[in-house]
C-alpha cells in the first residue's frame, strides 16, 4: 500500500457558517473522580462525539422541529447511503447544559427539551442563503430534514406577507433544505422552518 498523500495546505473558505446542535448519541454521566489537576468532578462521554474538522450530515428526526432546536439546524455523522452531508465542524464542540444523570438525556427528544447537547460552528458547503421560511401543511405530506422535494414557493402567501413561504406537495419541488420538521398537519395549518437555499426555487400559485 503506498501513501501519497501531502502536508501542503488546501482547505479554504466558502459556504455559510451557522451554529449547530450536534447530534451525538446517549451521553454517559460518569460517577465523579478526581481529574489530573486533583479537582473532584463529574465526568460526560457521548456515544458518537463529534470533533472539529469533521464532516456532518442533516439529522432528519422527527424531533427536530423549530420550536425544539431554537430554530438552529441539527446535524450528526453521517450514515452509509444517505445523500444529506452537508459540510463541516470549523469550531470547538460547546457543551450546553450538563445532565444531572445518563437517564436524563437517553433521547433526542429530552436532549433537545433540556440543552443537553454540544453546539458547534458548521461550515454549510450548498447553500447560497439561510433563512426563516413559513411552511403551509396540505394534510398529506410533512416536511422532513434535508428533503426540499416537498417544498414549492407559495407566491399568493409569500406576496402577501412579504416573506419566504412555501407550500406542501407530493414533489418536484428545488433548489431549498430544509433543516427543520413540519409533520403533514392538517390542510392550511402553518409552521416555522429555517432552510438552505441552493438555488432556483419551484413556484406555485398556493393560498
Amino acid at each position: 500500500m503506498t501513501d501519497s498523500t501531502s502536508t501542503i495546505a488546501g482547505n479554504y473558505p466558502g459556504g455559510i457558517r451557522i451554529t449547530c446542535i450536534l447530534e451525538e448519541g446517549n451521553p454517559t454521566v460518569s460517577t465523579s473522580s478526581y481529574d489530573p489537576t486533583g479537582q473532584y468532578r463529574t465526568n460526560l462521554t457521548f456515544a458518537s462525539e463529534l470533533a472539529e474538522g469533521d464532516i456532518v450530515a442533516i439529522a432528519n428526526d422527527t424531533d427536530c422541529t423549530y420550536a425544539a432546536t431554537g430554530g438552529i439546524p441539527v446535524v450528526e455523522t453521517p450514515v452509509d447511503g444517505e445523500t444529506l452531508v452537508v459540510g463541516q465542524i470549523v469550531s470547538t464542540p460547546k457543551l450546553q447544559r450538563f445532565p444531572a444523570n445518563s437517564a436524563a438525556a437517553n433521547s433526542l427528544a429530552k436532549r433537545l427539551a433540556g440543552k443537553y447537547y454540544r453546539t458547534a460552528v458548521v461550515e454549510l458547503w450548498c447553500c447560497n442563503k439561510v433563512i426563516e421560511a413559513t411552511v403551509m401543511c396540505n394534510g398529506s405530506n410533512a416536511c422532513v430534514p434535508g428533503v426540499g422535494a416537498t417544498l414549492h414557493y407559495n407566491i399568493t402567501s409569500g406576496s402577501a406577507g412579504h416573506s419566504l413561504c412555501f407550500d406542501s406537495e407530493s414533489s418536484g419541488g428545488v433548489g431549498v433544505i430544509p433543516f427543520h420538521y413540519v409533520a403533514a398537519g392538517s390542510d392550511g395549518d402553518t409552521a416555522t422552518i429555517l432552510c438552505g437555499i441552493t438555488g432556483l426555487l419551484d413556484a406555485a400559485t398556493g393560498a
